[in-house]
């Protein structure tokens, strides 16, 4: 090699090797990075470990997961006995949502408060309000107003707590349930069916083929030959006899060539639990309920109790709750004519090509025969299930889009039975539920273990009584409403448009921010920690901690793929300045030899 190309060489081996060691440098700095970022998350996923939530045991039973929320402490129910649970700041002021703010705004309640409570009219104007914001119902408002507005309540008075109650024999309630219960026609379902039982919703948008007929069906027989039996209307009385004769079902099936998307499944069930006020089957079946048995306060916690169950029963988890969620007020609003824009509307434009996949996401499916021709077979089968059954796709595709080659396809519930459980929840909460002998699950409906009324004929019930005497202040919703009136007229008010947020209020809470306002025995309200509170538990956030293991999980794989990485190439990067430092030592010494041989050359 020539003196010039030895030293062409040895300025690109300089230079390369600068680089290398550069770059092994700049890897170095990154590795450090690296092992920082893992300190931050392994000291993020220890604090989780230690994350707890609340939540609200109203029964005490000690395995409430009832998340602690606003909506609980600021809507009137069983479980805050009918009077506002305050959140209030360190100056006792009530904190109020966003909505709660805009409505004592509108009435002109200065965020400091009265002296003292103002007048009736302002009351009402608070109350029109909340009516206006979609708080309450405009029947919920006129029922307030028609009460005289009690300025004591919440500030030394108290709601009557004195109720006469008398006894009646299941036969009784049979019978009363009988003459005075309302069906389903007074309440508004029976809009729902013509007298063919067809949806009245529009079908283009709601089916997959706008070519194919869609059918809601209320049915009755048997169970297991329902046939064409249809009815539009439904009474307490014959489902709580619950005869195997006189089953009553809700269906419905699609044309031929048609299919089921999410959205019709979750539709139907949405017909039978429904939202706090529309005219579900349940809640048409609490006001039933309610109309004998309402008024005594453990019935109205067994009410509640019983509701909760068929809820929990047929919204078992939060993702269909969710699902639920996202169905539109009014149906008739559906514009979608894609193919399946239902289902695509529900899971926010999610690809759904799976049929049972589909329905497992908005549904409670226990049978399904993905290859029958007749989709009446869903409907009879219903009667030997807890839950939904179904039944076609075609041809043995699974296919949601899949027609299957002419054949209908169907879902269908047991009304009957659904009715069932709720009796039997309702007696199992009076009876005492730590010791239940019934048992109610989806599934198959001869493993349930479920009160019989008809076999029960002298069962004892309260109820109350006729000659019930009360002091004006029995309207639990007007005096619900004037106790957070006054609370808020007394004490002041201030905004939060970030309460509603659970996790946000509860660390409130935790942090002390906040406190919980009770009302006393004495009928005044006291401002309190909320460990004090005995409602309120402080429990392990398991679901938080599982999060948190997971997102640490992915988070030290992620670092420790990077650290891998970066020592590959760092090892690398050191074998190769290995080799550059060797080849670097060669041609320096074959430059010097040369150098030395042309001295030699000259001084001869």
């Amino acid at each position: 090699m020539g003196l010039a190309a030895s030293q062409a060489r040895l300025l690109t081996i300089t230079a390369r090797k600068a680089d290398c060691e550069f770059q092994s440098m700049k890897l170095s700095h990154e590795k450090i990075a690296l092992s920082r970022d893992m300190e931050r998350i392994s000291d993020e996923y220890q604090n989780a470990m230690n994350q707890t939530k609340l939540i609200y045991d109203y029964y005490g039973t000690g395995t409430s997961d009832m998340s602690l929320t606003y909506g609980l402490l600021m809507t009137p129910s069983v479980y805050n006995d009918y009077y506002p649970k305050l959140l209030t700041d360190k100056s006792n002021r009530v904190v109020l949502s966003g909505i709660y703010a805009s409505a004592a705004k509108a009435a002109g309640i200065p965020a400091e408060g009265y002296n003292g409570t103002p007048s009736s009219e302002v009351r009402n104007s608070f109350v029109e309000a909340l009516r206006d914001l979609g708080v309450i119902s405009a029947s919920t408002a006129a029922n307030i107003e028609s009460v005289s507005y009690n300025n004591a309540i919440g500030l030394g008075a108290t709601f009557s707590a004195t109720v006469a109650t008398t006894d009646i024999t299941a036969e009784d309630f049979m019978n009363l349930v009988k003459q005075q219960c309302k069906d389903t026609t007074d309440y508004g379902i029976v809009s729902q069916f013509d007298n063919h039982g067809t949806c009245a919703y529009p079908q283009e948008t709601l089916i997959s083929s706008s070519n194919s007929e869609w059918n809601f069906r209320l049915s009755v027989g048997n169970g297991h030959d329902n046939g064409d039996n249809r009815v539009t209307t439904l009474n307490l009385y014959d489902l709580l006899k619950n005869d195997p004769n006189k089953q009553y079902t809700l269906s419905f099936r699609t044309g031929e060539g048609a299919t089921i998307p999410a959205g019709e499944s979750a539709f139907l069930q949405q017909w039978v639990v429904g939202t706090e006020n529309s005219p579900s089957f349940l809640n048409w079946m609490v006001d039933q309920f309610s109309s004998i048995f309402g008024g005594v306060a453990e019935n109205d916690l067994a009410l509640q109790y019983a509701y909760n169950q068929v809820y929990d029963l047929l919204y078992p988890n939060e993702e269909i709750q969710d699902m639920a969620g996202k169905l539109p007020n009014n149906y008739n609003d559906c514009d979608e004519e894609d193919r399946g824009g239902m289902t695509a509307r529900i899971t926010d434009g999610g690809d759904l090509k799976n049929y049972e996949q589909s329905i497992n996401l908005v549904s409670t499916k226990v049978y399904h025969n993905y290859d029958d021709d007749d989709s009446s077979v869903a409907r009879n089968t219903a009667i030997d299930y807890i839950g939904s059954t179904y039944t076609g796709c075609g041809s043995g595709s699974t296919s949601a889009w899949d027609g299957g080659g002419g054949r209908r396809q169907g879902l269908a519930l047991n009304l009957s039975h659904i009715t069932e459980i709720f009796m039997t929840a309702f007696v199992e909460y009076l009876r005492g539920i730590d010791t239940s002998q019934y048992s109610y699950e989806i599934g198959e409906y001869s493993k349930a273990s479920l009160y019989k009324i008809n076999e029960h004929g002298d069962d004892i019930f309260k109820i109350k009584a006729p000659t019930d005497v009360t002091d004006g202040t029995d309207n639990l919703l007007a005096g619900f409403y004037d106790a957070l009136f006054n609370r808020i007229c007394v004490s002041g008010w201030t905004e939060n448009d970030n309460i509603e947020s659970v996790e946000y209020m509860q660390e409130l809470m935790k942090s002390g921010a906040v406190y919980i306002s009770s009302i006393n025995n004495d009928g005044n309200y006291y401002q309190s920690s909320y460990s004090t509170d005995t409602y309120i538990s402080e429990v392990a956030d398991l679901e938080g901690v599982a999060q948190a293991e997971a997102k640490y999980n992915a988070a030290k794989a992620k670092i420790e793929h990077k650290e891998n990485t970066i020592d590959m190439k760092m090892k690398n990067l050191d074998t190769e300045i290995s080799s550059l430092t060797t080849e670097y030592d060669a041609v320096k010494g074959v430059i010097s030899k040369t150098i030395e041989k042309s001295f030699k050359r000259y001084d001869a």
